[in-house]
């Protein structure tokens, strides 16, 4: 076995959440989540206010049973226009009811005609124009309404005082494992440096953020298993946990709060320093190969703040059903609640 194939291996543990250390002492009991999509119901809400006016069509999308890059791509065909001219904030799941816009890049041209048919999953809310394009991670939060089904809560007090320490603390900022694919497949897309050119544009992404991101649990897995993943450590590089732009002067829910970082690997990357510099040198120098692999992909070093706050979280219970709706900020994984509090069987990808 390659050193490659033998850090993959052991990054697969990273890329399965289930597997992940929690910040509190649950789970307090089980639950069955998206036993239908409306049971998973989330909206983006931008901060834009679209001018009215320019060369972007934005439309306000409301999908159900369809993903992000399908429901693109579907736009794109119906306006005529090449995929890179349809642009979106944020991937959103496709086993749930989503509201997110879409832009697209139509200069000289009139709004086009959206024959949808029946079926298809994609309703357009609201459409109108705006003189900027919409880029990736342009989101100030996404609201969800997350409909459990078959709870059993084993330990109600301890249920209520883990809610009440997500309110105030948060959780860790795991990635989900929809950054990973079925089984973590997207781990194990580039086997060897010298395959990284015969591999599709899309395919490599997928492979790189995968890599990217099983590591950064990785790291947030040691922080959170040692205390440190809330208050930081003597060193920690802090970074505003809201995205620039728009989103940032958006503080209708969130305030800008700077927080300790985790490091999403790649060249050029700033150290960290003392304590925290020396828990950024010890994990990632198990993985010699994986970080060398992502610096000959011309990965840029960049990072994302080890404590997701939520917003607005609030609980109803309903006999053997719970509704959670909180907030949260781009990037962040609402799956990443859930875990704090129940074991949850997903039904959304079950079979």
């Amino acid at each position: 076995m390659s050193a490659l194939a033998e850090e993959l291996e052991r990054l697969r543990v990273y890329a399965d959440p289930p597997r992940l250390p929690v910040a509190g002492a649950g789970p307090f009991g089980t639950a069955d989540m998206r036993c239908m999509a409306e049971d998973f119901f989330v909206v983006e809400h931008s901060g834009l206010a679209p001018a009215g006016d320019g060369e972007h069509l934005y439309l306000r999308i409301r999908k159900i049973g369809q993903n992000t890059r399908w429901v693109a791509k579907r736009l794109a065909e119906m306006a005529a226009v090449p995929g890179r001219a349809v642009s979106f904030a944020g991937m959103k799941d496709r086993h749930a009811v989503t509201e997110q816009w879409f832009s697209l890049h139509l200069p000289g041209r009139v709004e086009p005609v959206f024959n949808i048919p029946a079926g298809e999953g994609i309703e357009i809310l609201q459409a109108v124009w705006h003189d900027r394009k919409l880029r990736p991670g342009q989101l100030s939060y996404n609201q969800f309404r997350l409909r459990l089904r078959n709870c059993v809560i084993n330990d109600p007090p301890g249920f209520e005082s883990r809610l009440h320490a997500l309110r105030t603390a948060g959780v860790p900022n795991y990635f989900g494992a929809q950054r990973f694919g079925f089984e973590q497949a997207n781990l194990f897309i580039i086997r060897d440096i010298r395959s990284l050119p015969r591999i599709p544009r899309e395919q490599r992404s997928f492979a790189l953020s995968a890599l990217r991101g099983a590591l950064f649990n990785g790291y947030l897995a040691a922080r959170v298993a040692d205390g440190s993943w809330a208050d930081g450590l003597a060193g920690d590089i802090e970074i505003s946990d809201r995205p620039r732009g728009v989103a940032e002067e958006d503080q209708s829910i969130f305030t800008s709060q700077r927080l300790p970082a985790g490091l999403l690997w790649g060249n050029k990357y700033q150290p960290a320093r003392e304590e925290a510099g020396y828990c950024e040198q010890t994990f990632y120098g198990r993985f010699p190969a994986i970080t060398s692999l992502l610096e000959g992909a011309g990965c840029r070093a960049s990072r994302r703040v080890l404590r997701a706050r939520t917003g607005n979280l609030s609980c109803q219970h309903d006999g053997n059903q719970v509704e959670l709706n909180f907030a949260l900020g781009s990037g962040s994984y609402a799956t990443m609640v859930l875990r704090e509090l129940l074991a949850i069987i997903d039904q959304g990808t079950a079979g």
